[in-house]
């Protein structure tokens, strides 16, 4: 073996071990939880419900960000919610779309299993106008359980990697945000 071809090699093996790779893919019981995960996200950002957002947070990175703010989980959901409904005072969200069939799964080198989902939000600003919102939201098997989370906060994709540290390597896809006109 050359010397090339043995650094090839070492650096394969170092990228194995730190990056994710694609799943296998998911068991039929891990599918139909993740739809369910997934629709209860999408209804409760259709509708603006704060609790059902915060219950579907992977509670590793709740209960981080709670200590970061000094309070406790149950006060910080009762702020986070009194928060979230002022800012959705002057605004509306008009449709919330999921594509579960677009989804990529993914194992990390811990065997924990993420999968990233496309979805567009559209914003109705009132008199500040409309905006389509495209992005992913991060599922997260832990355990038996997907928690599901919105991935456009860089504060809380920075717990999320301190909590799970086999994500640090993980580089979330950026969103886009579009004026629509129609």
């Amino acid at each position: 073996m050359t010397l090339l071809s043995r650094i090839a090699a070492a650096l394969v093996l170092c990228l194995a071990l730190v990056a994710p790779a694609a799943a296998q893919g998911l068991t039929a019981a891990q599918q139909q939880a993740l739809g369910e995960r997934a629709a209860l996200f999408r209804e409760a950002t259709r509708t603006s419900n704060t609790t059902q957002l915060l219950g579907l947070m992977p509670p590793k990175v709740f209960e981080d960000l709670a200590r970061a703010y000094l309070m406790a989980p149950e006060d910080l959901i009762e702020v986070t919610q009194q928060q979230i409904g002022e800012a959705l005072k002057s605004l509306k969200i008009e449709s919330v779309d999921m594509d579960l069939d677009a989804a990529e799964s993914f194992t990390l080198a811990d065997g924990m299993i993420y999968v990233l989902i496309p979805i567009q939000v559209v914003i109705d600003y009132g008199a500040g106008g409309r905006q389509r919102g495209t992005t992913s939201t991060l599922a997260l098997l832990d355990g038996d359980t997907w928690h599901v989370m919105a991935i456009d906060d860089v504060q809380q994709v920075s717990i999320l990697k301190k909590v799970y540290p086999a994500m640090t390597a993980v580089q979330f896809p950026v969103g886009t945000t579009e004026a629509v006109t129609q």
